[in-house]
């Protein structure tokens, strides 16, 4: 029982990110049964400056600079450390987009366990499609509090102005009737159980979050639409180090009130490297008449995954992916369930964890 209590504490201040080791001893309190628990901690740098390039098939070439403080205080000139703050500054920008973010959050609101954060944020992309580009600019008030060191609530608002722009003159009605700007001002709330043993690579526990939002009416803008999304992740060790990874999704969004349609940057997609890896990127679900994908408005999913260790550091995984996405709103009809299975590497390097996967597609559908 001692060493499964200080496991636990280790990967708790472990996944807390603000130690770069941590270690547990017991040490004898003349007490019979009874031992008091010794944290030593090694703090890490609470200040980074990061940039980098990469490629990705979705997105491209991209390059990106970030500077994060863990320790900054907003009212400490000039020095702006030593109120435990988080502050975050990143820009992104390839051949495909452009992302842009300031991110500030007090961790001990009011002092107490509430978390207050805010993102100003731009985002411009054309990979999302090859008929139109995207801009998202605008920003998120994020109200988050524990209610026991596995369960979490937070309450968002976020208020952003949509564009769909370069739109292609050869474009369907549909897509052509999407150009334009919208105000999007929407409350969303989160509930998170959480209770996986690290966050770097999970070996048992699970992590399931229920998101619920509703956009427009009485919160102003002109999308008027409600909906909820909710994920579930389990995981599973057997010997040899192999983890089973179980995770599956579910996910609606409808119109109420006065709305008129959901519109395309609120539709629901699969297919890609974040979910159904055989497919191409939003190739999944409904498609205009030219082909285009034009998302859904329910979406299903599901995965199973193994991987184990091949050398230190480096991990092989098999997979498959099911999933489909259908037009209606709470339509989770499956007569457009769609497969996939696959192989990939796991690597944990200095610079960060890298993902390759490939996936083969199983069961293919010509949803229209």
């Amino acid at each position: 029982p001692a060493t499964t209590v200080d496991h636990d504490e280790d990967a708790r201040l472990e996944n807390l990110g603000y130690f770069e080791k941590v270690d547990t001893y017991p040490e004898d309190t003349g007490v019979p049964g009874r031992k008091d628990l010794l944290v030593q901690v090694q703090e890490k740098r609470t200040g980074a400056l990061n940039f980098g390039a990469g490629f990705s098939t979705i997105e491209s070439l991209l390059g990106f600079v970030e500077l994060s403080q863990g320790n900054f205080d907003l009212f400490n000139y000039p020095t702006f450390t030593g109120g435990g703050q988080k502050f975050r500054a990143r820009a992104q920008i390839g051949t495909s987009q452009q992302n842009y973010l300031l991110s500030l959050t007090e961790p001990y609101f009011l002092d107490q366990r509430l978390s207050l954060g805010g993102d100003l944020f731009y985002r411009e992309a054309s990979f999302l499609s090859s008929i139109y580009d995207q801009r998202n600019y605008g920003f998120v008030i994020d109200l988050r509090r524990p209610v026991n060191p596995f369960l979490s609530v937070s309450l968002d608002y976020r208020l952003e102005e949509i564009d769909i722009f370069n739109v292609d003159v050869l474009a369907s009605p549909l897509i052509q009737a999407e150009a334009g700007d919208r105000l999007k001002s929407q409350v969303s709330t989160t509930v998170l159980w959480d209770t996986r043993d690290s966050v770097f690579l999970t070996r048992h526990g699970h992590r399931v979050v229920f998101t619920p939002q509703i956009s427009g009416g009485f919160l102003g803008g002109n999308t008027q639409n409600y909906g909820f999304d909710l994920e579930a992740s389990q995981y599973f060790l057997f010997p040899f180090d192999i983890i089973l990874t179980l995770n599956g999704e579910v996910g609606a969004i409808d119109i109420w009130g006065d709305g008129d349609r959901v519109p395309l940057f609120d539709r629901l997609f699969l297919g890609g490297a974040n979910d159904l890896r055989g497919f191409n990127f939003r190739d999944v679900g409904p498609k205009d008449e030219n082909g285009e994908p034009i998302g859904g408005q329910t979406l299903s999913r599901f995965t199973i995954e193994a991987t184990m260790p091949i050398i230190p550091r480096v991990r092989g995984a098999i997979f498959y992916d099911t999933g489909f996405v259908n037009a209606g709103a709470y339509d989770f009809g499956t007569q457009h369930i769609v497969s996939d299975a696959g192989f990939g590497l796991r690597l944990d390097l200095p610079i960060g964890p890298l993902k390759i996967d490939y996936g083969i597609p199983i069961q293919k559908d010509n949803n229209g």
